[in-house]
């Protein structure tokens, strides 16, 4: 089991001032919420400069109504440490546990379990964290690291090309065709998995192209850990990419995805609770997981996951369905399905609480994760259990 990683801090720069910093679970409450815009700055230790944010988090037109207007300066902090230590910490206009559901849909006057319900579907952090988790080669993140300073008019536009999602490998030290050579022996191996197959039927090119970059990784004589992570966030980022597309699958194929989550927590958990809390916190790119997708046998669950998602992607793409939204009495039906799985009000509000989560023990965070997919799963109206889904599944296909 590996040590836990330190926390990652975010910065967010807006019309022209700058916010944070905001945890990892704070940050990915406000992008689950819908409140990211295409024209935010991103930044956090690790980046060279502020990344537009559609290259960092997916871009979706935000429900609720928008939050009132940032007041903390752009520039970095007075105080803040030039190298080593973070920087200071300024006016947190967007802490999420600031923001609240806006009350358009229905929920006009909800009961207070029904409150705590609706705040854990849009607070479903926990199912959100593939895809952001970056190595620092075992320094803490942002132990030498400050804000850079948000030059006065720079737009997501107008960032620097660092502004990529993911690094692009060195320069080739091999012959192309030795390079294509082994992009073949590659694709021999990958399509023998589920996973692997949908991707090259459903986006050919982007396939081959992950495969040449893999190809010339390892003729670099690059660790298998590191090409297999390479190839974890390109997919990250792709499912990211088409997570609407997901999301309008049928119903079974959203119920699919929902299955091969709690399945894959179920057989991660059998390994280790480390290797379930990492997947849970850290998604596909968690260092445990990468470790076991080394074995085709170890990391069948996980890839069995990454698969039912892009043949929901495949099946949205195909024949898109409009789904309805989830309404107060739904969220009733679901507390009754935890509350048979033995889930007291002291639970949801744990759960429906990112701050609280996060002091938990992992074990327990894993038991919760995998009760609150069982109870979605086990709701008997299929209109009912259809709207769960379709919102209990945004981080995890989107995050």
């Amino acid at each position: 089991m590996t040590g836990q990683q330190p926390d990652i801090q975010w910065y967010i720069a807006r019309d022209g001032k700058q916010h944070g910093p905001l945890s990892d679970m704070e940050m990915r409450t406000f992008v689950a919420q819908g409140h990211l815009k295409p024209t935010d700055l991103i930044w956090r230790a690790g980046f060279a400069d502020w990344r537009p944010a559609p290259a960092v988090f997916p871009f979706q037109a935000p429900e609720p109504a928008a939050p009132p207007p940032p007041r903390a300066p752009m520039s970095r902090p007075a105080d803040a440490p030039a190298r080593g230590g973070q920087p200071a910490e300024v006016e947190r206009s967007f802490e999420p546990n600031r923001i609240h559901v806006a009350h358009d849909d229905g929920f006009d006057t909800p009961s207070r379990k029904g409150r705590i319900i609706v705040a854990a579907v849009l607070l479903l952090l926990v199912a959100a964290g593939g895809g952001w988790y970056v190595w620092q080669k075992g320094s803490p993140q942002g132990s030498d690291e400050a804000v850079p300073v948000v030059k006065s008019g720079q737009t997501p536009s107008s960032t620097p090309a660092t502004a990529a999602a993911t690094e692009t490998p060195s320069d080739a030290i091999t012959s192309p065709e030795a390079v294509e050579k082994g992009a073949e022996a590659l694709d021999a191996k990958f399509q023998q998995t589920p996973m692997w197959n949908v991707v090259k039927r459903e986006f050919p090119d982007w396939y081959s192209d992950k495969l040449k970059e893999a190809a010339k990784l390892s003729a670099e004589n690059e660790p298998e850990i590191k090409i297999t992570k390479h190839l974890a966030e390109a997919l990250v980022a792709l499912r990211r990419q088409h997570a609407n597309e997901a999301l309008s699958a049928s119903t079974e194929k959203l119920k699919t995805v929902a299955n091969a989550f709690l399945n894959n927590l179920k057989s991660l958990g059998e390994r280790s609770v480390g290797a379930c809390y990492g997947f849970i916190s850290q998604g596909e790119t968690a260092p445990v997981v990468l470790e076991i997708m080394l074995s085709p046998e170890q990391g069948a669950s996980v890839q069995a996951q990454v698969a039912s998602i892009f043949e929901a992607i495949a099946d949205g793409r195909k024949t898109p369905t409009t789904h309805d939204r989830a309404v107060k009495e739904d969220y009733e039906v679901l507390v009754q399905q935890l509350t048979k799985l033995g889930w007291k009000e002291n639970d949801l509000k744990v759960f429906s609480n990112p701050s609280a989560l996060s002091r938990e023990p992992p074990a327990r965070v894993c038991k919760m994760v995998q009760d609150w997919f069982s109870a979605h799963l086990s709701v008997e109206d299929k209109a009912t259990q259809e709207r769960l889904l379709v919102e209990t599944l945004k981080p995890v296909v989107s995050g």
